[in-house]
């Protein structure tokens, strides 16, 4: 089986990347022929390297002192297995087995399209691909001008979180959860009061453009990318 990497957010989303014995990812190029460059800023110049073992299975391993993020868990290295899910800094990966598509055009589109037509099949803990990208653009606070594009889910945002990370330690651990029903992406609220849309408490809110959320010293405009 030929195995990929597809890219799960950022200028990349959506190409695959086939496993090359000693390819290098990281945000900067120059590494020779076997590198991928990324625009991370939470990723290393030089963070992992992909290598094939004396059994014939592909494995990524992180240069120290970068990590890797499995789920909620950070790890050196991983054995890359059809259908792993991995993170280098906020960037996603998926492996996937190569294969043609079906259509012939962009899987993007394709998986959208499926989406659309089978919004029943999706449930809060499967990851999916949002129809339209999230976008959270810091306005106010430690993390001002910085900017989350969110392509798939579900995604947690908190102080110290290991997916969307909050910098202001006055944060608390988990904030929000971002997620979609059918075509409409909703933000939850996971710590009460401690955060506001738009100046107002709130449970679940359908994520509408020109949002704020309030937490903390951060304000952050939410917008929905079409």
């Amino acid at each position: 089986m030929r195995l990929e990497l597809e890219v799960l957010d950022g200028d990349h989303k959506g190409k695959r990347i086939s496993l090359k014995n000693g390819l290098q990812l990281g945000r900067q190029q120059g590494y020779g022929q076997e590198a991928f460059a990324f625009t991370d800023s939470e990723m290393a110049e030089l963070h992992a390297v992909i290598a094939l073992d004396s059994k014939k299975q592909w494995n990524i391993e992180c240069l120290a002192p970068s990590r890797m993020r499995l789920g909620f868990e950070e790890v050196d290295r991983a054995t890359l297995i059809q259908g792993l899910v991995f993170h280098l800094g906020q960037t996603g990966f998926k492996v996937v087995e190569h294969v043609r598509s079906l259509k012939g055009t962009n899987w993007v589109e394709d998986f959208k399209d499926w989406l659309e037509n089978n919004p029943a099949r999706q449930t809060s803990t499967e990851i999916f691909f949002f129809l339209h990208p999230v976008r959270l653009s810091f306005t106010q606070g430690p993390q001002y001008e910085d900017v989350y594009t969110l392509s798939y889910g579900p995604r947690e945002l908190g102080y110290n979180s290991l997916d969307l990370n909050l910098k202001d330690p006055a944060s608390p651990p988990r904030v929000a959860r971002f997620f979609q029903i059918g075509d409409k992406a909703y933000i939850e609220n996971l710590c009460g009061d401690k955060a506001t849309i738009n100046g107002q408490p709130f449970d679940q809110h359908v994520i509408n453009n020109g949002d704020f959320l309030r937490v903390s010293s951060s304000t952050i405009e939410l917008s929905i990318l079409i």
